[in-house]
């Protein structure tokens, strides 16, 4: 499989944003604010300007996550590879001044609670750059699926709380555990869609390396994983209504029957939005189940 195989349409900017995947920014921030008003450390201005600069971080990193592309696209002539390479670097560019905006954001809430805020802005912002940027490139080396937990998960809850509330808390950690599966749930989900292309093109991610069946497995465990971790918060008393979380039960499973019908064809499109949406639901009745 040569670079003809890659799909032009996927660079375009509606596409690139990957709309389906700001409910991680939305859920996990929001999470990490509504935490801090819980335990009476809210914050208004410092909220808002946390779930943007949450958003405009994730825009930032969904447009220059396609950058590496080029690539393979410089090696094709004729008009559509000049286009589609012109196409890519408006869209990095356009990733550095959304992260530019979310840096600006942060400063100032840097200097309304401390420096040890701008070591864990700095900590993010550089963790979610190698994901594709060089030398490190954890999408290639098969880091992809837990940098995410990290980065996107466990350090924008726990950061977003930090910022909002001003304190720092080992206890948020904890409770940002559910959200972070489900983060990683939904890397692996894109992972899975583009099995075929990446193992053409030698990109060697989690699932290339794993196989497509084992990647299945784990995205499956990671996704029903949520439910006991729950409730298990529950039970070391950090979730104070988990029936909210029969909600999102049956959006669970539409994924999970994709997933097993369905094997690396044109269907596994569908997986990607399926697990952002159940992420979203999932999200919002966690939050409710938390306070």
């Amino acid at each position: 499989m040569d670079a003809l195989d890659l799909n032009p349409d996927k660079y375009r900017l509606a596409r690139a944003l990957r709309p389906f995947s700001y409910s991680v920014a939305l859920v996990t921030c929001g999470l990490g604010v509504v935490l801090a008003y819980q335990q009476g450390y809210g914050d208004w201005l410092r909220a808002l300007l946390v779930m943007l600069a949450g958003v405009l971080l994730q825009a930032a990193s969904n447009l220059a996550n396609d950058h590496a592309d080029v690539v393979l696209w410089k090696k094709r002539s004729g008009e559509l590879a000049r286009q589609v390479v012109k196409q890519i670097h408006r869209n990095f560019i356009l990733a550095g001044v959304c992260a530019f905006i979310a840096c600006l954001m942060g400063l100032w809430l840097v200097i309304e609670v401390g420096w040890p805020l701008l070591l864990l802005g700095v900590f993010g912002v550089v963790g979610g750059y190698f994901y594709t940027g060089e030398p490190v490139v954890y999408k290639h080396r098969g880091w992809g699926v837990p940098a995410v937990f990290l980065f996107t998960g466990v350090l924008m809850v726990s950061g977003a709380f930090y910022a909002v509330g001003g304190v720092w808390s080992n206890e948020v950690l904890w409770i940002s555990i559910p959200v972070s599966l489900l983060a990683s749930a939904l890397l692996l989900s894109n992972e899975i869609r583009d099995y075929l292309d990446d193992l053409g093109h030698n990109i060697r991610t989690l699932t290339v390396r794993t196989g497509i069946k084992l990647s299945k497995r784990l995205y499956a465990t990671v996704l029903l994983a949520v439910f006991p971790f729950s409730v298990l918060l529950f039970w070391l008393g950090e979730l104070h209504n988990p029936l909210y979380l029969i909600i999102p039960l049956p959006f669970v499973f539409t994924p999970l029957k994709l997933l097993a019908n369905h094997s690396g064809d044109a269907e596994m499109v569908r997986l990607p939005p399926l697990t952002g949406r159940f992420f979203m639901v999932f999200g919002v009745c966690f939050i409710l189940a938390v306070v």
